[in-house]
């Protein structure tokens, strides 16, 4: 049975009927639709629920004007949720009242170095999204294709999100394998439409948050297997480097644009990834080492090896290196 709203096909034909039959009781009406009475009661509760109809003391059914009924049935809930919404607003505008005064006494650290080194995980979320908010120009982020594994990596995008809404100039270096997540890929998508530019790599170094060209935020690995902690890097050489490999690898990668234009045309984003563990593997990089900068598993990057190597006729690692340097297999796909 069809709907228009809440209320099917049924229930508005016997709306319309009333309307347009004076004293309409139930068993003319369900005569006059075909139905029975006992289905004419039900649609008249249903109707009655919603204000539309009003049930007289001689079982006669009055339609109810639509702007009547919604003042009368939900004029109770408008003024709740008015209240609900001026409630939120008041407990947001108390909460963001705050914000000058935590941002003044982190921005005050005393102590503050070259480079603070950060191991407590809730401390860690307080910095990222106090650096998001202070962000005044640019947020450039380079991150792994791999959904957020730690702790540390969902905060990162949060972070990246919350800049990128603020309108902040924004730059995004993923790997191509993040298009291989369907939520990694709606991430970016989320971002991009934010106004973030979004470039593709084969291989990024590892991840990196800097703001503003004057702070770099930094994983490093702790003792405790699985838990990062965060570098705060304030020296100015430091970053000039790696703002520097940023560019670097932000001039060779594919814009996001044009990565899923060649999906689109039916190109496959594992041509990259071929082509990268190619090169590393020209470079005499172990498999386990490859897996781990491309973000793909050891079993997916020797399979791709023994692929080539069958296409290509090689008998060993070493020969297939050589054929793929020398056909010009290794060469990054240019962009657009």
């Amino acid at each position: 049975m069809g709907q228009v709203g809440q209320l099917s096909e049924a229930e508005v034909a016997l709306y319309r009927l009333v309307l347009g039959t004076e004293h309409a009781g139930a068993r003319q009406l369900a005569e006059q639709l075909g139905r029975t009475v006992d289905e004419i009661d039900k649609s008249a509760a249903r109707l009655a629920e919603f204000g539309l109809l009003r049930v007289g003391d001689d079982d006669v059914l009055t339609a109810v004007s639509p702007m009547l009924a919604e003042a009368t049935v939900l004029g109770a809930e408008d003024l709740e949720l008015a209240a609900r919404r001026a409630a939120v607003e008041q407990r947001r505008d108390t909460i963001r009242r705050l914000v000058p005064d935590w941002n003044d006494l982190l921005t005050a650290r005393p102590g503050e170095t070259a480079v603070e080194v950060i191991d407590d995980q809730g401390e860690m979320a307080n910095v990222l999204m106090h650096y998001a908010d202070r962000s005044e120009r640019e947020l450039l982020s380079v991150a792994p294709g791999r959904l957020p594994s730690t702790r540390m990596d969902g905060r990162t995008r949060v972070a990246n999100a919350y800049s990128a809404r603020r309108g902040i100039r924004t730059r995004a270096l993923y790997q191509h394998t993040a298009l291989r997540d369907r939520a990694t890929r709606a991430y970016l998508h989320e971002l991009a439409g934010n106004g973030a530019k979004i470039r593709l790599a084969s291989s990024v170094p590892g991840r990196s948050l800097v703001i503003d060209r004057a702070i770099a935020l930094l994983p490093i690995p702790t003792s405790e297997s699985g838990r990062h902690g965060l570098a705060i890097v304030r020296e100015p050489n430091v970053i000039a480097w790696v703002v520097a490999t940023f560019e670097q690898l932000w001039a060779e990668a594919s814009p996001l644009e044009d990565v899923l234009n060649k999906q689109a045309e039916g190109e496959n984003e594992i041509d990259e990834t071929r082509i990268a563990i190619l090169r590393l593997m020209a470079e005499g990089e172990k498999d386990e080492t490859i897996s781990r900068r491309l973000s793909i598993s050891v079993r997916t990057c020797r399979r791709h090896i023994a692929d080539y190597m069958a296409q290509v006729g090689a008998g060993s690692r070493f020969q297939a290196g050589v054929i793929a340097a020398r056909a010009g297999h290794t060469d990054p796909v240019p962009t657009r």
